[in-house]
């Protein structure tokens, strides 16, 4: 058992948060068992973890993040295939190498932890050997996180380029390894449609949708991207008809960026109830379009949070709530609906609403410990993390119950 004396920041819809001050929290294991006033808690022979002067808020969720891209941050284009071309294929070809591979996702994960990511879903490259690596060091260092060797058997470099069956057969072998072990899941990862075969993708959705596994892909990202998937799928409507006529669309689907979506595509998305990560720092970097957040939402569309890194040049959560709030000129997301993007509202777009995102008994204890005053309101609380302090406010890191090293 571990007893923690804090002040609890929790989102509890879009629009409230709850601040819980001076509570204990019990967690049993690895799941919160109690949250009580700390004059109501009998604490006679009781080792209490002390964070009194601490803010305690659920683990931040990343919902789109490209580990293969770590050290590319800030490589700068100002359209999506001409910085692919120049900069992101040609060092995700380098974790063709295992060494480099397993450098890099040391150093990725070490990273996440260190900005209070608690769970991410990660794509990695054509290799299943890299994969697996991220699998392993994901596993070592305990992380929550569904990881996806991506699938490419078209228009793509000859040192990524991949034999339809095998890119699947891959997959599966992946996910037959490493689905539900401990805290990680497989995510099917066909990178974008321009880059993947009718039939791979359609490989890809059958099987996802008849064994009920994750997938992930970009959908409608840039206006050259667009065109290109139009000339390659001719039979199809539109971008989004693509994955519907592949079987990739559904309810444990998330598909990042969605920007320039006409109203067809919408309601293929609406009625598939296919998620949508949000990549605010991504979209503005390269220059790819403005999200429209409110006309989604008044879709009731389910979406969250994405970091895009190296689209996005920061795996930090808080800057990501900060860049949403920014690239709304129209519409003002409040400080309460920034924050539960991240946490209850990611935690929504991976279906895993029901273990995590916000801080409740009966849910995992993924929590992060902030060093920031807790004699504020709500708002200053969050206005504070979210515009000014974000990761430095990170002290510590618990993933199902337990203290991780940062």
């Amino acid at each position: 058992m571990k007893y923690i004396k804090c002040n609890i920041l929790n989102p509890v819809s879009e629009k409230k948060c709850e601040y819980l001050k001076d509570v204990i929290i019990t967690i049993d294991n690895n799941i919160i068992k109690d949250i009580v006033s700390s004059q109501e808690f009998n604490s006679t022979k009781i080792e209490i973890i002390d964070k009194s002067d601490k803010v305690i808020i659920p683990g931040l969720i990343d919902t789109h993040v490209h580990l293969s891209q770590w050290r590319i941050r800030g490589r700068y284009k100002s359209d999506l295939l001409d910085w692919l071309n120049t900069y992101t294929f040609p060092e995700e070809e380098k974790l063709n190498n295992p060494d480099y591979a397993q450098n890099v996702a040391q150093d990725f994960f070490k990273n996440l932890i260190q900005v209070g990511t608690t769970t991410a879903s990660i794509y990695v490259t054509s290799s299943q050997k890299a994969t697996n690596i991220a699998f392993e060091e994901a596993d070592k260092i305990s992380i929550r996180a569904l990881i996806g060797k991506v699938c490419m058997d078209q228009n793509t470099p000859p040192g990524l380029i991949e034999n339809t069956d095998k890119s699947f057969n891959e997959s599966v072998e992946l996910c037959q390894q490493w689905d539900k072990k401990g805290l990680l899941n497989y995510v099917f990862t066909p990178r974008f449609a321009p880059v993947c075969s009718s039939n791979l993708m359609s490989k890809i959705g059958n099987y996802a949708q008849e064994n009920d596994k994750y997938i992930q892909t970009h959908l409608s990202e840039n206006h050259n991207e667009i065109a290109l998937v139009k000339k390659l799928f001719p039979e199809a409507k539109s971008y989004t008809d693509v994955y519907y006529r592949a079987n990739l669309l559904g309810p444990k689907t998330i598909m990042a960026h969605v920007i320039h979506l006409d109203d067809k595509e919408l309601e293929l998305m609406k009625n598939s109830n296919t998620k949508i990560a949000h990549c605010p720092d991504s979209n503005f970097f390269l220059k790819s379009g403005r999200f429209p957040y409110k006309k989604l939402i008044d879709n009731n569309l389910t979406l969250g949070l994405g970091s895009d890194v190296a689209g996005g040049t920061s795996l930090d959560m808080f800057y990501q709530m900060r860049m949403a709030n920014y690239m709304q000129l129209d519409y003002s997301i409040e400080v309460e609906e920034l924050f539960y993007l991240a946490t209850l509202g990611n935690a929504k777009v991976l279906s895993k609403d029901d273990i995590i995102g916000n801080i409740e008994i009966g849910k995992e204890a993924d929590l992060l410990v902030l060093n920031i005053n807790p004699q504020q309101t709500i708002q200053e609380l969050l206005s504070e993390l979210i515009f000014v302090r974000g990761k430095d406010a990170v002290e510590e890191v618990y993933i199902s119950g337990k203290k991780v090293t940062i």
